[in-house]
């Protein structure tokens, strides 16, 4: 898949987010400041999160097996590392692509989200900051 086709696919995708008693959808390039308050009150968000999956490296489909214990390895870690974090899916609208689990990180030391991303094999993560439109961050793996 090209730069420009991982691009749109990105775009295109729901991020749906999983914090207590409410789930929320995040799309990248757009503002939600009702999303952000939910953040901040359920998720505990102070300045800015990130979306990260270990499913499906450089856009290369998996098995489920094979997604489902990369999912359970970046689990442990996070709580391993007591970051607080919750559960995402990340949904294509299409249903060309297979929804993927993943997680949203709250508050990430400078470039953890970035460094899981690539550890995981992901060609881009999502960034967020409250006040601010989600982003999309290519890790320097998607097409180049």
């Amino acid at each position: 898949m090209n730069r420009a086709s991982l691009d749109r696919a990105y775009r295109a995708t729901r991020y749906r987010v999983r914090l207590p008693g409410l789930e929320l959808a995040l799309r990248i390039g757009v503002r939600d400041a009702q999303s952000e308050g939910w953040l901040a009150r359920l998720g505990g968000c102070r300045r800015h999160w990130a979306l990260v999956t270990p499913c499906n490296p450089h856009s290369r489909r998996l098995m489920n097996w094979q997604n489902r214990l990369r999912h359970a390895g970046m689990e442990a870690g996070l709580r391993a590392s007591g970051l607080v974090h919750h559960p995402s899916l990340h949904c294509d609208p299409s249903g060309q692509w297979p929804d993927e689990a993943g997680f949203l990180l709250v508050d990430p030391p400078h470039g953890l989200a970035r460094a899981l991303g690539r550890q995981y094999g992901q060609n881009a993560i999502v960034s967020g900051r409250l006040g601010e439109a989600p982003r999309l961050i290519y890790l320097g793996t998607a097409g180049t």
